[in-house]
């Protein structure tokens, strides 16, 4: 458990950076301001680097947001909109019938050996595979791989949250029009690539395990 909070602490400035992000891109649609070439002004930049100074009030709401984001979806409703499986949707769940032996570093026949028959049944292979995984948590392999799973599986589910909350939003007060469905395509692509990112990451933090537990 500490070292999954301090994944999340280390992944908490990329999940600012998205919220920025988003939170331009809704500004420019809906209140037409100033060409975004005008960002690149040094007077706004200094402003920019004040707002999310460490300590300034606008860094603490974006923190916020991002702590009242990630709640509202619980867990096993997160795993799916990332993995978009509805049925054990982690990929743990075909650690030793697929992810493993698609791995040519994964040894199958070492891992049966050390743990005995592997199972085929999802739900026993998410929870022998999670065993496995805490054995070799502190791999640097093993921890790149979590910590890339859950930067983006986070900003995946706040992709999703923003494309529901904000599309309708910016429907009402912006003109219909091609600046608007640019905005619209912004979203699910934000949403869809980080999903695809989220599955390789996973998948790859499945493969890493196996492979350290099996020399």
């Amino acid at each position: 458990m500490t070292a999954t909070k301090s994944l999340k602490e280390q992944n908490a400035w990329l999940i600012r950076t998205a919220l920025v992000v988003h939170a331009v891109a809704f500004a420019y649609v809906v209140f037409q301001p100033l060409p975004i070439i005008q960002f690149a002004e040094p007077e706004l930049t200094r402003k920019l680097q004040a707002f999310l100074a460490p300590g300034s009030i606008s860094l603490g709401l974006i923190a916020l947001t991002r702590l009242v984001l990630l709640g509202l979806i619980p867990p096993h409703l997160r795993d799916r909109l990332i993995h978009w499986r509805w049925s054990y949707p982690l990929p743990g769940a075909r650690a030793f019938t697929k992810i493993g032996p698609s791995d040519s570093r994964v040894d199958m026949s070492k891992l049966q050996k050390k743990y005995g028959p592997l199972p085929t049944d999802p739900a026993e292979q998410d929870r022998r595979f999670y065993s496995i995984y805490k054995k070799h948590a502190d791999d640097v392999g093993v921890l790149d791989a979590h910590k890339s799973y859950l930067a983006a599986r986070d900003i995946g589910t706040i992709n999703f949250l923003l494309m529901i909350l904000l599309l309708p939003v910016a429907a009402w007060f912006a003109p219909v029009g091609r600046t608007l469905a640019i905005y619209a395509l912004f979203l699910v692509l934000a949403y869809v690539l980080m999903c695809l990112a989220a599955k390789a990451y996973g998948m790859r933090l499945v493969q890493n395990s196996l492979a350290v537990a099996s020399r």
